[in-house]
């Protein structure tokens, strides 16, 4: 072991090339580590910065009085959007579902023959107890039965039109060609047992 040790010590020594080889790669290591450090303070003082920031207006949050009234008038808000919302058992109920509304409400505003399509139910990532679903209208009426038909969905806070596309090419005089895009999102039955 001494004769490898001696051996090594003397090529350090004879060997100047490799004595700058290694005295640079120990650089190259120092400042790589100094670099990862500065990488990691920044982000530990970012993180401190945005923690300062919430903490901040938490504590403007608490000095306000009202904020617990604001609370309470939200819960009871999301509890009265929460008991209008359609109830559905199972992915195929919800679409069947959110299709006869539709229909039922389209009808109600006006429109003749109205048609819908959906998407298949999915689980809202979450929100375990609520399905969302996506549905096509494509109805025809007059142009009345579309603000009818807007009106009675922005009753529904759970059911949002994405798009409308409206077109008056329609053969009949005042008839309106309407469709909509609409995502709904339905409580899931609670599950007796």
């Amino acid at each position: 072991m001494s004769v490898t040790r001696a051996s090594l010590l003397a090529q350090w020594r004879a060997n100047r090339r490799l004595r700058i080889a290694i005295g640079l790669a120990l650089l190259v290591a120092v400042v790589h580590v100094a670099v990862l450090l500065s990488e990691a303070n920044a982000v530990r003082i970012e993180q401190y910065l945005d923690d300062r920031v919430l903490l901040g207006r938490l504590e403007g949050a608490a000095a306000d009085d009202a904020w617990t009234t604001r609370a309470v008038e939200a819960r009871e808000a999301l509890a009265a959007m929460e008991a209008t919302m359609a109830v559905a058992a199972s992915p195929g109920e919800a679409q069947a579902e959110l299709q006869a509304l539709l229909s039922s409400m389209a009808l109600g505003a006006g429109f003749q023959a109205p048609r819908v399509r959906s998407e298949a139910a999915v689980e809202v990532t979450g929100v375990p107890s609520v399905w969302q679903v996506v549905a096509r209208l494509d109805a025809a009426g007059p142009p009345a039965a579309i603000e009818n038909l807007l009106r009675e969905l922005a009753q529904r806070p759970w059911l949002r039109v994405e798009r409308i596309d409206l077109r008056d090419d329609s053969p009949a005089p005042a008839q309106v060609q309407a469709q909509l895009i609409v995502r709904a999102y339905l409580r899931k039955a609670e599950e007796s047992a």
